[in-house]
């Protein structure tokens, strides 16, 4: 009697449903919002180059995976598109696109100048082409065309245009064989010769021996049954599936082995739901995505791939749910039920095999039951005993053989009690011990036999105990010891045999240490090594040198809150975070991240909220937005390889008073592009046409020309180019797909730039007669006025000429020596008077000039703020005029580089000294910003910069391309970034010491300034420049000095 009372009182805890096995599609949505010139998408087509074309009642569209192009008629324009309404898109062989509107008319596309013209369809091969529309029709190329009508409703009629032989296929209601109904609003031939006519009445297939129909109707009480009679689309892709678009019951899919249907209708609680149940078009794409085109919501689409992984989530309107979108915790346990805690729902068993989810919550009329709603930490003993950790409401033990509920709950008054109730982790270990780990009761170890807990609390004046009371995470190693995570106190050992503890902290300058003090997940693979989730990244454990080593996101890692680690069954690493989830290579360290995009539940997780299938292999993550499981076996890469287009070109013109973009036409179909001097600024963009999840394509490009290398724009689709100088250019754009699949040949397309018509080779030959003529006629005058007066004044010249040279060379000698004493004078006032002093740095700094001015130049600022601003440069040439420059970059460092950043005081510079006019006088520059550990070095035309990294015993040769200043007037500048650490040296120098010659004609070159620097490194700075010194005298043998030879050295305390 007393175990049916437990019975009935468990079964009014639960709420336990059972729902039809149906399939869900997370849908994509591109409405009007997006571009869709209307709502009503009646035809979808995949052009040869790869661009989506939708047919609406308003417009043709055409869609680059970023925007749509739409083409309307336009009525004073003829080579506008004829109609409005768009019945049907169709491509023939030779790549021709054509049109039918809805007032009959057959429209070409012409991409060059993107206009259209009205054809006669006669001239054009239309074999297989089928219309969904008012007149469904079917030619096939065996002569035979089908046809049906809606409008005037009269039946299938078969033409056999090789004899003129027609057959009628009609509706006949004494004749349960007969065509459905006399409405035909599709007919269509699939890849096993079947032909497939869509009704008013229902969906029919035609046995054409027999001339009987096989019917497919709704039925009310059979759910593979097809959604509504109304059928308007049919489609097969390419795994072989029709897909059946109905007016009011949305999408079915049809299996042909099963010969039943699934169906999709919309729902409203579900935004990721199909947006509208009336389907006037399906089309699957070159990459497998399915397009649904709709009546009133536009366009849906989902590729097949994104479909495994599984969300679930609440839906108030259905019992059989998850009971709370909020997931804290899940268990898969050993029979292959998933159990998911939820912050407000209590804890839900989910059956996977039959969809049915069964809720146990807290009802404070019934004992047996849970103690909370708010579940964080679930784990299973060897007895199939669940043990549920609660926010606040102590641990509870359930056993799903008899239904019951036991509780353990703090009680102060008995040491051998829970020691908190607020309960973030539970594992039990080889031996049968339950641990805990709590928010502020440290570690507790509970034996089912006595009991009784014992808990494990930081104690102060015992360095063995545990560092903090807050546990997060705990797991067992290999040895039976515990790994206990703490938040804010760093990793904890605990030896069962001694009942003590190691403590593992960071320690910032220990790169082999562990990472961060908060560890949120603690645990073991499959090979016995321990992971680390924290709250800076994953932290790898090395059993054999107990070292550590973290991965972060500047690694590849999707975010550096790592809530949870999974290991599937081929030895990935799978990582929840707070921005995606991340798939590890332990053994290449590489990772490939996955987000909301992708499928997810939200791009946040939660920190118990992870399991594994150890059955099936699948894996289950929770947060915010529900329940995601999947197998990771079926998450395939997405191999298609897109095609990549140029999609839109805009250039603007000086001409232009307003400022606007001239929009060019035709982009995607030319290969050359002819620009004139007005031309100052043009936009391409671009796009890899892979549609699936393309917010992750990649894009690279170069400019042949202009720059050489491979220029990285993520997945930004667009480049802009300023001030091209005249001359020839070819541009190159290659693209991935969302899984990083690049197409290397990628797209390209030549630009010419065209110089004024005073710069053309004509015009320079007109300058070049009439200079030649004035020289000449000049040339003879002279000569003719000189024969006349030669004999007159030659003896007095003879007679002076000597004196006035000695006066002349003395004049001009006393005032080149007063000028250059001043410009040297001048120079020396340009150098810091004293080197900045920052604790965490040693700076020294040297220059030897070549002649009395020299072009070379350093300078320091320190800002207020701790930053350290270093200037170093090269002046061309020497003398007065570098004196000059080195004088305005002075002006220019001091005034302006506190104010701006590395790129835009470079380019700032380099605008002012080309409106300045020096001639060919440049500056070659480069520029350093040091904030504490973190540099950033820019550079325009200067010599690499040689980094020393301690830590790895290696110098690195860090080269930035840039022009020098002055050089052009809109140049662009590129930026690096280093961390830098304690013995860390930085060499900035010029060409002076690396182009130097010896008296054998052998430049000392930079590859013997990195080894020299490589052995030299760990003096100090002034050590480091003197040995440098010595090693160039060395090298010259008393050889003079070809030019300025300047060192500055920031070495890292």
């Amino acid at each position: 009697m007393k175990n049916k009372i437990i019975i009935v009182f468990l079964l009014c805890s639960i709420t336990a449903a059972e729902i039809i096995s149906q399939s869900k599609i997370s849908f994509n949505h591109l409405t009007v919002q997006q571009g869709l010139s209307q709502s009503g998408v009646t035809c979808i087509l995949q052009d040869k180059y790869g661009f989506m074309w939708f047919g609406t009642q308003d417009g043709l569209n055409r869609f680059d995976g970023y925007n749509f192009k739409v083409f309307k008629n336009i009525p004073e324009d003829s080579t506008s598109i004829s109609d409005n309404f768009i019945f049907s898109i169709y491509e023939d062989q030779k790549g021709t696109l054509l049109l039918e509107t809805q007032s009959g008319k057959w429209n070409k596309y012409n991409p060059l100048d993107e206009n259209f013209s009205v054809v006669k369809i006669e001239e054009y091969d239309l074999t297989n082409f089928r219309k969904n529309s008012v007149k469904a029709s079917l030619r096939e190329s065996n002569g035979i065309i089908w046809g049906g009508e809606q409008s005037k409703p009269s039946g299938l009629l078969k033409t056999d245009t090789k004899t003129g032989k027609k057959t009628l296929f009609k509706h006949n209601p004494s004749d349960p064989s007969s065509l459905s109904d006399d409405k035909v609003y599709s007919i269509f031939r699939d890849s096993k010769d079947n032909l497939w006519i869509g009704t008013a009445n229902g969906l029919d297939k035609l046995d054409e021996k027999s001339g009987k129909f096989i019917h497919f109707r709704h039925d009310l009480k059979n759910s593979n049954s097809i959604s509504d009679n109304w059928v308007w689309p049919i489609y097969e892709d390419s795994k072989g599936n029709l897909w059946i678009g109905t007016v009011k019951g949305g999408l079915s899919k049809f299996n042909p082995q099963t010969k039943s249907f699934v169906n999709f209708k919309n729902n409203p609680d579900d935004p990721s739901s199909i947006n509208d149940n009336f389907i006037f078009s399906i089309y699957e794409d070159r990459s497998g995505i399915i397009w649904i085109g709709t009546s009133t919501g536009g366009l849906n689409y989902f590729h097949p791939a994104s479909q495994v992984i599984e969300l679930y989530i609440s839906n108030p309107n259905e019992k059989n749910s998850i009971s709370d979108d909020i997931v804290l915790s899940i268990l898969a346990d050993k029979k292959g039920n998933y159990w998911i805690g939820t912050r407000s729902g209590g804890l839900d068993k989910f059956d996977y095999e039959n969809k049915t989810f069964t809720n146990y919550s807290h009802n404070p009329a019934n004992k047996n039951s849970l103690t909370s709603n708010s579940i964080l930490a679930i784990e299973e003993d060897r007895d199939g005993v669940l043990w549920i950790g609660t926010f606040s409401s102590g641990m509870n033990s359930f056993d799903p053989k008899t239904g019951t509920f036991k509780h353990f709950l703090n009680n102060p008054s008995d040491p051998n009690s829970l020691s908190d109730n607020r309960i973030y982790s539970i594992i039990e270990d080889k031996d049968g011990i339950i641990w805990i780990g709590t928010y502020n009761g440290g570690l507790n170890r509970f034996d089912k036999k006595t009991g009784k807990f014992q808990s494990f609390q930081h104690n102060e004046n015992d360095s063995t105990s545990i560092s903090a009371n807050t546990t997060w995470s705990i797991a067992e190693d290999n040895s039976g010891n515990i790994w206990a995570g703490t938040y804010g106190s760093g990793l904890n050992l605990f030896h069962k045999s001694t009942k003590t503890f190691t403590h593992f902290r960071n320690n910032p300058k220990d790169s082999s240490g562990l990472g961060d003090d908060n560890i949120i997940r603690v645990f073991k693979d499959s090979k016995g090594e321990m992971w680390f989730g924290t709250t800076k990244g994953l932290c790898r454990h090395f059993s054999k040198t107990n070292k550590f080593k973290t991965y972060r996101e500047k690694d590849g890692l999707a975010n550096d809150f790592v809530y949870g680690i999974l290991e599937d069954d081929e030895g990935y690493l799978w990582l929840s975070t707070n921005n995606g989830l991340s798939r590890f290579n332990p053994d290449k360290e590489t990772f490939k991240n996955y987000y909301a995009s992708d499928g997810l539940q939200s791009n946040e997780f939660n920190q118990n909220a992870f399991a594994k299938d150890y059955k099936t292999g699948r894996l289950l993550f929770g947060g915010p937005g529900g329940l995601n499981i999947f197998d990771p076996a079926k998450l395939k890469d997405n191999d298609y390889l897109p095609t990549v287009v140029f999609t839109n070109y805009l250039r603007f013109n000086t001409d232009d008073e307003e400022g606007k973009p001239i929009v060019e036409k035709g982009i995607s179909v030319r290969d050359s592009l002819i620009l004139t001097h007005k031309d100052n600024i043009i936009t391409l963009e671009f796009s890899a046409l892979s549609f699936h999840n393309n917010s992750k394509n990649q894009y690279r490009y170069k400019l042949e020309g202009f720059n050489e290398n491979w220029i990285q724009l993520g997945n930004n689709h667009t480049v802009t180019f300023t001030n091209l100088s005249p001359g020839e250019y070819k541009l190159f754009v290659i693209g991935s797909n969302n899984d990083g699949l690049w197409n290397e040949a990628g797209a390209s397309l030549f630009i010419t730039v065209l110089p004024p018509w005073w710069r053309t080779n004509i015009a320079y030959g007109i300058y070049f007669v009439l200079v030649f003529g004035f020289l000449f006629g000049v040339r003879q005058y002279e000569i003719n006025r000189r024969e006349q007066k030669s004999q007159i004044r030659e003896s007095a010249l003879r007679i002076k000429a000597t004196e006035a040279e000695k006066r002349t060379l003395q004049v001009e000698n006393e005032r080149k020596t007063k000028e250059l004493e001043e410009a040297r004078q001048l120079q020396l006032s340009m150098l810091p008077k004293e080197l900045p002093k920052l604790p965490h740095l040693e700076i020294a700094a040297f220059m030897r000039t070549a002649t009395e001015v020299g072009g070379d130049y350093y300078d320091f600022i320190l800002q207020e703020d701790g930053v350290l601003n270093v200037a170093f440069g090269d002046a061309t040439g020497h003398g007065l005029q570098a004196g000059t420059m080195v004088t305005l970059m002075k002006g220019f460092f001091t005034a302006d580089s506190s104010k701006l950043g590395l790129q835009e005081f470079l380019s700032h510079c380099s605008k002012v000294i080309k409106e300045i006019r020096l001639g060919r006088i440049l500056m070659s520059f480069t520029y350093l910003k040091i904030d504490g550990y973190k540099v950033q070095f820019t550079s325009a035309g200067m010599p690499p910069v040689f980094y020393y990294h301690k830590a790895e015993n290696l110098v690195e040769e860090i080269l930035i391309q840039g022009m020098p200043l002055g050089a052009m007037r809109n140049a662009t500048y590129k930026f690096v970034e280093r961390d830098i650490s304690s013995g860390d040296v930085i060499l900035l120098l010029t060409d002076g010491l690396a182009e130097q010659m010896n008296n054998e004609e052998i430049m000392f070159d930079y590859s013997r300034v990195k080894n020299s620097f490589y052995q030299i490194a760990d003096n100090s700075p002034d050590d480091i420049i003197k040995k440098l010194i010595e090693i160039g005298d060395k090298w010259m043998n008393g050889r003079p000095q070809d030019d300025d030879i300047t060192f500055v050295v920031i070495k890292v305390k």
